[in-house]
């Protein structure tokens, strides 16, 4: 039961607050509607209708003396105005036509027991009138003036009795509740929800690996406010963080590489020669670690200079490098596709991910294409053992390698290269994804966005 009522819960925070407000009105309508209805168990409404008034008057005209009946129709004209009140005292003046039983009957009950009453449109031709006989002798014609009213449907309870009042509240109770809530549902999605929706949106683009974000702007409520300068706390904390990991990393790489200078050199006074290259090799292979350790560190907060760019050249160059190297890169383009973004960036971007893909493949091919006149699309695939799909979100985090399949060399690296260039591309506002290539394999997939792609 708590999953159904969870489900049918709104998700947003506007459309909670506007429930809550409906199931407030609704409960405040109902408690006036019971309470209406032990007060007034008949559904009579609290002020008087015109049928009521109608039948008031023929009872106070009756009751009367024949002498004051004069006085008593006077009294009656001031009070209502849209009736008219005669006496006649000839007999044939009672018309021979009359309206529906029913509604005649209802008009008796509200008079006296046994009283004579009828109806015709002949008697006055200004509107429609009734005629009672007065029990002290003569006519009482009532006649309305209005042509919206009729004095016996007026009288009728089927036209003003409890179904009418309770129709006319619920009509005045949805137009109420619509405009309250539409009222206070603006107010909500301007002053309250607007506010956290944005703090939202600021929030997810913390922390950014190439740039400091300002402060988030304070506004919107005070808890909102709060919010905000609590988040702005953490993220001036998490900057510093930041900057002391990488500077501790920094001082760390540079006194290591200094360190391997040294073994370096006390390596060429090995009298082995087997050992002599394979500490050479070691001490190279952790110089170059190093080198890209610092090099990722020291360009975290750079701003490259940027333009338009050929990638086909790039992709082109890139290719032909490692060509000349003995890998066996093939690239397959030739569009000269043109994007905004430095060269250089874009360089190191292709060259760690063919870096990385013959590293652990024999072969590597480079594809270029567009799937959408928006987006250009570069994919990079080797037939190496691949990255299960477990860890191919994970080694796009700075300092994670793969897993041991792509590991079982001696060219293993801090995990640097696709952090560098998932960074590097988000930067130029495109996207770094790792799929699997068939039969085996990894694709490296980089998505860019096209230059003069409106035009």
């Amino acid at each position: 039961m708590k999953a159904f009522l969870r489900r049918l819960r709104p998700d947003h925070l506007a459309g909670q607050i506007a429930l809550l407000i409906l199931a407030a009105i609704v409960m405040f309508h109902l408690t006036l509607t019971t309470i209406q209805h032990f007060t007034n168990p008949d559904g009579r409404p609290p002020i008087i209708e015109p049928g009521e008034f109608i039948a008031s008057a023929l009872l106070a005209i009756d009751a009367a003396p024949v002498s004051e009946r004069s006085d008593v129709l006077a009294v009656l004209a001031k009070a209502a105005p849209w009736v008219s009140f005669a006496v006649r005292d000839q007999a044939a003046d009672f018309p021979a036509d009359s309206a529906d039983s029913t509604d005649l009957a209802d008009l008796k009950s509200r008079i006296w027991a046994g009283a004579r009453v009828a109806a015709s449109n002949a008697i006055d031709t200004r509107g429609e009138a009734i005629v009672v006989a007065l029990r002290k002798g003569g006519y009482a014609v009532a006649t309305t003036l209005e042509p919206r009213l009729s004095p016996l449907g007026s009288i009728s309870s089927r036209h003003y009795g409890a179904p009418t009042l309770f129709m006319r509240l619920l009509e005045r109770s949805a137009l109420f509740f619509f405009l309250c809530a539409s009222i206070l549902t603006v107010w909500i999605s301007s002053a309250v929800v607007a506010p956290l929706v944005k703090l939202a949106r600021e929030a997810e683009r913390y922390p950014a690996e190439n740039a400091h974000l300002r402060p988030i702007d304070e506004a919107g409520p005070r808890e909102v406010r709060d919010l905000t300068r609590a988040l702005n706390r953490m993220q001036s904390r998490i900057e510093a963080m930041i900057e002391a990991r990488s500077h501790a990393l920094a001082a760390i790489s540079h006194d290591l590489r200094t360190i391997i200078t040294r073994v370096r050199l006390r390596s060429e006074f090995i009298a082995d020669v087997d050992l002599k290259v394979k500490m050479l090799h070691d001490a190279g292979l952790m110089d170059s670690m190093l080198y890209k350790n610092l090099q990722h560190l020291r360009d975290a907060n750079s701003a490259p200079d940027r333009g338009l760019i050929d990638l086909d050249s790039v992709l082109q160059t890139v290719s032909d490098q490692f060509a000349d190297l003995g890998h066996d890169v093939t690239y397959r383009g030739g569009q000269h596709q043109i994007i905004l973004g430095s060269l250089t960036e874009m360089q190191r971007v292709f060259n760690n991910l063919v870096e990385n893909a013959v590293t652990y493949a024999k072969k590597v091919v480079i594809t270029l294409d567009q799937p959408s006149p928006e987006v250009i699309r570069v994919d990079v695939a080797d037939d190496g053992p691949g990255i299960g799909a477990e860890n191919k979100q994970r080694v796009l985090e700075p300092f994670v390698r793969g897993e041991p399949a792509r590991n079982m060399n001696d060219h293993s690296g801090f995990g640097l290269g696709l952090s560098i260039v998932r960074s590097l591309v988000e930067d130029v506002g495109g996207g770094l994804q790792l799929l699997d290539h068939e039969p085996h394999g990894l694709i490296a997939r980089v998505t860019l966005p096209r230059a003069f792609a409106k035009e």
